[in-house]
């Protein structure tokens, strides 16, 4: 997260972040960077005034949710949100083609994860689910 802090400042974006330690998950350390990274953009392209970030651990899995204020969003633009040239707002996409949701979904996919789109009333919510470590 250090790594956005510069980019969550230039955005004027208020974060909140939950600090809490977790299980080991079974993911591929790469793969798994790749996802938070491109989710972190997609929040900062997105978001109007902030982004809350959530850890949740459940019996089975670990849970990364990313909820974030956006302008209105169509459902039928919601169903199209992982295809891999979809962007929500071209002039606000700059330039880029919108790949970044596409690769996450991908990457989850190879891990036997889950991720999941949604919105309610202005809040655009991903929740991404990772197998924890079975010992």
């Amino acid at each position: 997260m250090l790594l956005f802090y510069n980019d969550f400042e230039k955005n004027q974006l208020k974060v909140h972040m939950d600090e809490v330690t977790v299980s080991p998950i079974l993911a591929d350390k790469k793969a798994t960077n790749r996802i938070v990274t491109n989710i972190i953009q997609n929040a900062l392209r997105y978001a109007k005034s902030y982004v809350t970030i959530n850890l949740i651990e459940e019996e089975k899995y670990f849970r990364l949710r990313v909820v974030n204020d956006i302008e209105q969003i169509d459902r039928t633009e919601l169903n199209r949100i992982f295809d891999r040239s979809f962007t929500l707002d071209t002039s606000r996409s700059g330039g880029q083609l919108g790949l970044g949701l596409h690769i996450v979904q991908q990457l989850i996919n190879k891990q036997d994860g889950k991720v999941v789109a949604n919105v309610h009333d202005n809040e655009f919510m991903i929740d991404v689910r990772l197998k924890k470590w079975d010992e």
